[in-house]
């Protein structure tokens, strides 16, 4: 039978009927799970090491709560076995959570000796069972189960995604998203939900890992931080970054203490993290302060990246099997058409048109038909119900156990809701058990859809049909992130699916009962970045509600501390008065400002309303809060004080008022920047002038001992720059980098900056820590005008940086001609030279400066000074194919023989890189036309090489002698393998490649498959008339042959012209060569003659041409 379905508890009554005895015997045989029990919160801590990332220079340490199974820390590191390494986070835990565990498990290795005695020691005076040696337990790794249970999750995962990933199916989107990881270290991958951000994440990630990348799935953003490596290829996978539904202010909060790490990542070139974010939460404006995350964005539902018709067809077939018909049609309504095609594969008798053009719709009916299926339909719509109340985060735990009075509560209720009677918590477990595969899944020991849009749809259909039970008892994250009474236009903009609208007549009487039960309860951040406390007719009704309150509670909800985050969370312990002045609604800092105690209380981070207030300019609030006189100068933990904070972001009227109370103006923040130097660094003209009334101390250095002066005249505020030096500030005064305000301005071109600074009488010749002064970042950013105002003050036009590079050097280098022009006026040293030994002239010779080359050569300079490769100018330009310089060069009658290390004159490079004009040009003044490279290449080798007829008759007309061959192999290996920079593998590759490039197609084929000894051995001992042969260049043979060339010249292993021309098949040459009396019947060492070669390599013209040209000559012995 098939189709037939029944119940794993039918199944259990019928073997217990059937087969007593053998249901006995198994039962008795059964592993009895492992007992663990814990006596609350930090009472035991499992720590371990995890070794299977070793190969890849990870290795990883971790410690986990017993009781919570909370990880309290994740360390990746060079080590985990070094006893110091892990003693320090065992220190580390203490003092970042004020808790000292009872008792410490490990294994019994020796990395763990250091924390054991620490251990120890800190509990050997405790009156309780697990004093000194007690309170460490040690053992097999492997049964250290809590924290073993974490390495394998991390396994468990990646398996779970190759496992998946077969199904994947390739499109331009996922094609897209790899070309951009190429030149990006960061991709975000954005699109409504459904649409397969998390799968095309995770396929890239695992072909990644096929390249050595080790894939980190981001749980937390601190894992980021956690298991970055230098130097080490890593992927992180960040999924639903900042919210799943909507944009979550915590989490944003969290990602941006990171971003210092997030960049230091992104610039590690081996390191990618690829992001996964709903669109919505994306466009949301907070999300525009983690600007990594928006350096790359690939939207999948843009015009260039949306599925195709080929695409839907191809992820339908993997699907179903079969091709759809009007595919285009039935998927035009929806963006998620792959989770459909996911979700559809699941489901059994459904017609896939009638689904895929209403798929909720689909559901809907499904869970209605549900309740009418008797009590096991009833039991599943219940337990989905159940689902939704705890925000697709239900622990299988909740079903253990006696039923506690809460529990029976929101059973009870959520069965009348659902107008059934009330229902056990086991039939309700079965239930969900059921379910999974088709609406739940179950991970790591939690009920959850099995995407979230599907939870985004259960969520709404429960909403509608419950929507008092689930207020009253639906998670506080639920309830206060898709519950809307009225959409603000920000809401209305965004269009997101499935908001749960509030009825007007549950916004008095239910919902705001469950804000102000939140409220009490210490879950102040979950309820004031709730969206609807962005609409001012919801904040009136809420004040309108606090008001009928009696004023002790009143007073005791505005005093309200956050208790839900944990105090190492960055923004824990916050207060209602902090939030709504962060969020700038006056109507309630009004409210609270009656009852609140302490205008200055503070998070846990020393943060409070008037720093908030003043960082995001509410200028209403402050004015409200300065009534209260408040103290000023409180700084957060980072030493910023609410007057920085707005001198920082520009809040002009606030720091006015702020003004009034008198602060401390010189406060600095932790990097010891004031208020000033944040003001002069963000161009806040106005703030800066209301400071300097206040007499700051203008020298106060900031970050790297940058001046206020000195960020102002980089970032190029004028204004802010005559401001501060009519207060007389220090103009010598250098950064870190020894880099002064002078400095700064000329090298980024501020003109009108220089001028003001030049009339302080600065000093024109302080260098940076590299040795360059304002005068040479100027010449060498092509600041023309900085470079005369500089000149006026008669600088060391000679001063070079740590690399010996000049002022002069530099403008030549970057083709800077009126700055070049401008310094020879001040008769610097012409032949100075720079990095690697080259002079201006030589310089500019390679980069093709002509006109600097005219400069220059009027000043006399050593035209044959050469470079530490030994390259003179006329070398570079001969290179490089600057003819006019070339030239120009000439007429100072340089020597042209003058080679550079790898032996190669201006001559032989000209030829090499066919400069036609410039070899005749050379030619004019008799250079050696025979000398060699190092490796025996001449002049007339590379013109035969290349196939330039042109360059061998004006090499030939002037007696370039056609004998002269490439060195022996047994000479090339000795000059590979003793030249430094050089190897034989080296040499042989290049030669190669020499083969290869600027060939004919059939000659490139031919060596392609050969390999470099194959080409070494061609080159080796070959004479230009034997690579003219092999290469066929049939224009080259017959010039070379009327220059009287050797036409039977053999190689040491006898191997004549003639043999090339037959091995590589050019059937024009071998007709010359033979036609000029070549000697078919000369035989290589190996006994083959050039009609063998023709014969094995199948040239089929070749072996006729050659057999009736030895009949001819009677040569034929048959």
């Amino acid at each position: 039978m098939c189709g037939v379905r029944v119940t794993q508890e039918t199944v259990r009554i019928v073997m217990a009927a059937l087969d007593p005895e053998g249901v006995n015997v198994r039962s008795r045989n059964r592993l009895r799970r492992r007992h663990y029990s814990s006596g609350g919160p930090y009472f035991t801590i499992h720590i371990d090491g995890y070794d299977k990332l070793k190969p890849f220079g990870i290795a990883i340490h971790g410690a986990i709560d017993g009781f919570s199974r909370k990880v309290l820390w994740l360390k990746a590191g060079y080590t985990n076995n070094n006893h110091r390494y892990i003693a320090g986070l065992y220190l580390d835990f203490i003092k970042r959570y004020h808790r000292l565990p009872r008792v410490i498990r490990a294994d019994g290795g020796s990395e763990n000796v250091t924390t054991k005695l620490l251990q120890m020691a800190l509990r050997y005076n405790h009156n309780d069972r697990q004093p000194g040696t007690n309170s460490f337990i040690t053992g097999r790794s492997t049964s250290n189960q809590r924290i073993e249970r974490l390495w394998v999750w991390i396994k468990r995962q990646i398996e779970d995604w190759e496992k998946k990933d077969k199904m994947f199916v390739s499109t331009r989107a996922s094609d897209y998203v790899m070309e951009r990881l190429q030149d990006n270290s960061c991709v975000t991958l954005t699109a409504p939900s459904g649409v397969g951000k998390s799968f095309i994440a995770r396929h890239i990630a695992l072909r990644l890992k096929k390249e050595g990348y080790n894939i980190i799935p981001v749980e937390i953003p601190s894992d980021i931080k956690t298991f970055y490596q230098p130097g080490k290829q890593t992927v992180f996978i960040v999924d639903d970054i900042c919210g799943n539904f909507t944009a979550n202010q915590q989490q944003i909060e969290n990602w941006k203490q990171l971003l210092p790490v997030i960049k230091t990542i992104i610039a590690d070139k081996c390191c990618k993290i690829i992001v996964s974010c709903r669109l919505q939460v994306y466009k949301d404006e907070k999300f525009n302060i983690l600007s990594p995350f928006k350096s790359c964005e690939c939207n999948l539902i843009s015009d260039k990246l949306g599925l195709t018709s080929v695409e839907k067809t191809n992820i339908a077939k993997t699907y179903f099997g079969t091709s759809m018909t009007d595919i285009d049609d039935l998927s035009s309504k929806c963006d998620f058409f792959p989770l459909l095609c996911s979700l559809y594969h699941e489901k059994e008798d459904v017609d896939v048109k009638e689904y895929f053009k209403n798929p909720f719709v689909v559901y809907k009916t499904e869970l209605d038909r549900l309740s009418e299926h008797g009590d096991e339909g009833k039991y599943k719509v219940c337990s989905l119900a159940l689902c939704v109340l705890f925000n697709n985060q239900l622990n299988e735990k909740w079903f253990q156990g006696k039923m506690t009075d809460e529990q029976r509560h929101i059973i009870v209720d959520t069965c009348e809701a659902c107008e059934f009677n009330s229902i056990p918590k086991a039939n309700l477990k079965k239930a969900l058990d059921t379910l999974d595969g088709t609406f739940i899944c179950k991970q790591n020991g939690i009920y959850k859809s099995v995407h979230d849009k599907l939870f985004d749809f259960l969520a709404h259909y429960f909403g509608q049909k419950i929507i008092e039970c689930l207020i009253d008892h639906g998670d506080s994250d639920l309830v206060h992130e898709r519950f809307i009474w009225q959409m603000s236009p920000d809401d209305k903009k965004s269009d997101i699916d499935f908001i749960i609208k509030i009825p007007d007549d549950y916004i008095m009487e239910s919902y705001l009962k469950r804000f102000i039960k939140d409220w009490s309860a210490g879950k102040v951040r979950v309820i004031f970045i709730n969206k609807n406390m962005t609409v001012s007719l919801f904040r009136q009704q809420l004040l309108q509600h606090l008001k009928q309150l009696d004023k002790p509670q009143q007073v005791t909800l505005a005093n309200t501390k956050d208790t839900v985050l944990p105090k190492e969370h960055h923004g824990s312990g916050t207060t209602p008065l902090i939030l709504t002045c962060y969020d700038g609604y006056t109507d309630m800092v009004q409210w609270m400002l009656r009852y609140v105690v302490d205008v200055d209380q503070c998070r846990d981070d020393e943060v409070n309303g008037l720093h908030m207030a003043s960082q995001e300019g509410h200028t209403d609030i402050v004015k409200l809060l300065l009534e209260k006189d408040p103290n000023v100068d409180l700084c957060d933990n980072d030493g910023c004080s609410p007057l920085y904070m707005a001198s920082q972001n520009g809040h002009t009227d606030i720091v006015k008022l702020l003004l009034e109370k008198d602060p401390n103006v010189n406060l600095c923040d932790k990097d010891d920047c004031s208020p000033l130097y944040r003001a002069s660094q963000n161009g806040h003209t106005d703030i800066v002038e209301l400071l300097l009334e206040k007499n700051p101390y203008v020298d106060l250095c900031g970050n790297q001992d940058c001046s206020p002066l000195c960020m102002a005249s980089y970032k190029g505020h004028t204004d802010i720059v005559k401001l501060l030096l009519e207060k007389n500030p220090n103009v010598n005064l250098c950064d870190n980098d020894d880099c002064s305000p002078l400095y700064m301005a000329s090298k980024n071109g501020h003109t009108e900056i220089v001028k003001l600074l030049l009339e302080k009488n600065p000093n024109v010749n302080l260098c940076d820590n590299d040795g360059c002064s304002p005068l040479y970042m100027a010449s060498q950013n092509g600041h023309t005008d900085i470079v005369k105002l500089l000149l006026e003050k008669d600088p060391n036009v000679n001063l070079c940086d740590k690399d010996d590079c000049s002022p002069l050097y530099r403008a030549s280098q970057n083709g800077h001609t009126d700055i070049v022009e401008l310094l020879l006026e001040k008769n610097p040293n012409v032949d100075l030279c720079g990095n690697q030994d080259c002079s201006p002239l030589c310089m500019a010779s390679y980069k093709g400066h002509t006109d600097i080359v005219k400069l220059l050569l009027e000043k006399n300079p050593n035209v044959n000074l050469c470079d530490n490769d030994d390259c003179s100018p006329l070398y570079m330009a001969s290179k490089n194919g600057h003819t006019e310089i070339v030239k120009l060069l000439l007429q100072k009658d340089p020597n042209v023989d003058l080679y550079n290390n790898d032996g190669f004159t201006p001559l032989i490079q000209s030829c090499s890189n066919n400069h036609t004009s410039i070899v005749e040009l050379l030619m004019k003044h008799k250079p050696n036309v025979n000398a060699q490279t190092f490796d025996g290449g001449n002049a007339l080798y590379f013109s035969a090489l290349n196939g330039n007829k042109e360059i061998t008759e004006l090499l030939l007309e002037n007696n370039a002698d056609c004998y002269i061959c490439i060195h022996s192999k047994q000479s090339l290996k000795d000059i590979y393998t003793n030249t430094p920079g050089y190897t034989l593998d080296i040499g042989k590759q290049l030669l190669f490649d020499s083969l290869v490039k600027n060939t004919s197609l059939i000659v490139t084929d031919y060596v392609s498959m050969k390999s470099v000894d194959y080409a070494f051995g061609v080159i080796a001992g070959s004479s230009p008339l034997h690579i003219a042969c092999f290469t066929g260049r049939t224009d080259i043979v017959r010039c070379l042959l009327e220059h009287n060339a050797n036409i039977n010249m053999t190689k040491e292993d006898r191997t004549t012209p003639l043999f090339y021309a037959c091995e590589v098949g050019h059937d024009d040459i071998v007709c010359l060569l033979l036609d000029r009396a070549a000697n078919a019947e000369i035989c290589r060492l190996d006994g083959k003659s050039a009609l063998d070669i023709s014969v094995d390599n199948g040239h089929v013209s070749i072996v006729r041409i050659v057999t009736e040209h030895m009949k001819t000559k009677g040569s034929l012995s048959h």
